[in-house]
């Protein structure tokens, strides 16, 4: 499966070659939620044959059929929970998916940590976390003072820092990888969100890693 399609699909298909993964059973793309960033393939996905789930809110705002996202539901052999996010879309969710041997969270694309996002990701093993700025960065930056302040809001995109008191939240028995996520390319740098985040960890067990914007990340094996 695929969680969001946000490059086209020859992009996603051309970086998922790079990453020595197969594309040829690919049966499903979850969506997160409907902004372009997040859903530029889709269309294309579809045409190929795959299907779709996402909140229900979700398939409303982007006009399209698709299959409801449920708490235990499985997809590909994958058990799929969904939970709310606090993003400016429709129903957006953050994602925790398990199989025997792993389990991954999704969260991104949220503008504070909340008890239920808290509670979804503690037992992971594997992490995908937002760190999409650096506040100083962002105020003295080129964006126009409403999108500012759509960011830094409650609805917005996580910041560094928080997301480095998410994994002190989290405490020892937090994942054994972190994916730092969604990383502006305006208003951060992977200095800066690796710095703040590792200072969280204050010396922690977790491997910590970046996504890039170009290519992509290291490939985590369970």
């Amino acid at each position: 499966m695929l969680v969001d399609v946000g490059l086209s699909w020859r992009e996603t298909m051309r970086r998922a070659a790079r990453a020595g993964m197969s594309t040829s059973e690919l049966e499903w793309v979850i969506v997160t939620h409907e902004h372009a960033d997040h859903v530029r393939g889709l269309k294309t996905a579809l045409r190929r044959g795959l299907r779709l789930a996402a909140s229900v809110g979700t398939l409303r705002a982007l006009g399209v059929d698709g299959v409801p996202l449920e708490a235990g539901m499985e997809l590909a052999g994958i058990t799929v929970n969904p939970f709310p996010v606090p993003h400016d879309a429709a129903q957006p969710v953050g994602l925790r998916l398990e199989t025997p041997d792993a389990r991954l969270a999704v969260v991104s694309d949220l503008g504070r940590m909340t008890p239920e996002v808290l509670a979804a990701v503690r037992g992971c093993t594997h992490l995908i976390l937002e760190a999409n700025h650096d506040p100083e960065m962002l105020l003295a930056g080129p964006y126009p003072w409403p999108i500012k302040m759509r960011i830094l809001g409650p609805n917005g995109h996580l910041a560094n820092e928080e997301s480095a008191r998410t994994l002190v939240q989290l405490g020892p028995t937090g994942p054994r990888s972190v994916l730092l996520a969604h990383l502006s390319q305006e208003n951060n740098s992977p200095g800066r969100a690796l710095e703040a985040v590792a200072r969280g960890l204050n010396g922690g067990r977790t491997d910590l890693y970046l996504t890039y914007p170009d290519r992509p990340s290291a490939v985590l094996v369970s």
